[in-house]
């Protein structure tokens, strides 16, 4: 199933909700959708809440409220300062449907401007001895020229090498499926041999029948700010 990206980028969205013509909230169906909200910017922290529902409090940078259910319809995400709930400081609307899972990442452009990301996780179990991997890049880079950077990761080991090439910011990869075991673990500029692992640990385990998300964040260029964070989903 190709994977599919919806944006929320701080504008003013109009709310619409439909409702049941029947009375009996008997009638409504049961169903269920999953979402986890990341947090990816440095230095601060966030209340979240879907419609008025808080799912996590105080999540800092490379946390993340992990899933939480609610019934299948669309809601109106909103992230706050902790501890302010006046209003959110990003916002946006997501139509979570029936049996899916949602993870929505929370990142900072160089102009210090909030984005959202939302982005369907297709978490199909892998086959046997194998796990999947996939790449997040919300490292919104520049170079000494004021040119935006893309990014090239891979896991290498002495068979084969898995690659994802040249991920600008926000791009995020689908599941590739890996075989399970030790992996040398590569983050470079694309198409360059420039090493940005910094305090990255430069080795990854594939576990198996495990779905892993890669999630980078901060300045490609700073070593203490470039960082990455594993997710595992089921």
């Amino acid at each position: 199933m190709k994977q599919k990206t919806f944006w929320a980028c701080l504008i003013l969205l109009a709310t619409g909700f439909v409702a049941c013509n029947s009375k009996d909230d008997t009638a409504i169906p049961d169903t269920s959708s999953n979402i986890n909200v990341f947090i990816g910017v440095a230095g601060a922290q966030f209340d979240i809440a879907i419609d008025t529902a808080f799912i996590g409090t105080d999540v800092g940078e490379g946390e993340s409220t992990g899933y939480k259910s609610f019934r299948a319809q669309r809601y109106t995400l909103n992230i706050y300062a902790a501890g302010n709930h006046t209003s959110p400081v990003a916002f946006g609307q997501i139509s979570m449907r029936n049996n899916y899972h949602y993870s929505v990442f929370l990142s900072q452009a160089r102009n210090k401007t909030l984005r959202l990301l939302a982005v369907e996780d297709v978490l199909n179990p892998p086959n046997p001895f194998t796990g999947r991997v996939r790449i997040v890049n919300l490292s919104d880079s520049y170079n000494s020229d004021q040119q935006s950077v893309n990014l090239d990761f891979s896991l290498a080991d002495l068979k084969d090498t898995t690659r994802f090439r040249n991920l600008n910011y926000l791009a995020v990869t689908p599941f590739t499926e890996i075989q399970a075991g030790d992996y040398d673990r590569h983050i470079n500029l694309a198409n360059s041999s420039v090493d940005l692992l910094g305090t990255i640990v430069p080795t990854f385990t594939v576990p198996d029948g495990k779905l892993t998300s890669w999630i980078v964040y901060g300045n490609a260029y700073a070593r203490d700010s470039f960082k990455l964070v594993e997710f595992q989903h089921n």
